[in-house]
């Protein structure tokens, strides 16, 4: 008796599933269609995007923000623990 019960189990889930890889197949396709919908290659977007960053102040402000941080660490390093620089760098 214990086998018949455990059999329609396994037939439910494995018709869950199959419904779920519907809904999932149907849901990628029409992801598909509104990006072919869009016009534009995704590549053609990502490197507009990539040179908008490159040609932005924000860049440049942050490679002067990461050399400003890189000095105050060398000179903290320079210093050492007692916070005396000894002029060995």
């Amino acid at each position: 008796m214990a086998d018949v019960v455990e059999r329609r189990v396994e037939k439910t889930n494995s018709g869950l599933a199959i419904v779920a890889l519907i809904v999932a197949l149907v849901a990628l396709g029409i992801a598909w269609m509104a990006y072919n919908r869009a016009g534009e290659d995704l590549e053609n977007q990502v490197s507009d995007s990539v040179q908008e960053v490159i040609d932005s102040d924000a860049a440049n402000e942050a490679g002067e923000a990461v050399q400003e941080g890189a000095d105050a660490t060398e000179e903290a390093v320079d210093e050492g623990p007692d916070g005396v620089n000894d002029g060995t760098r």
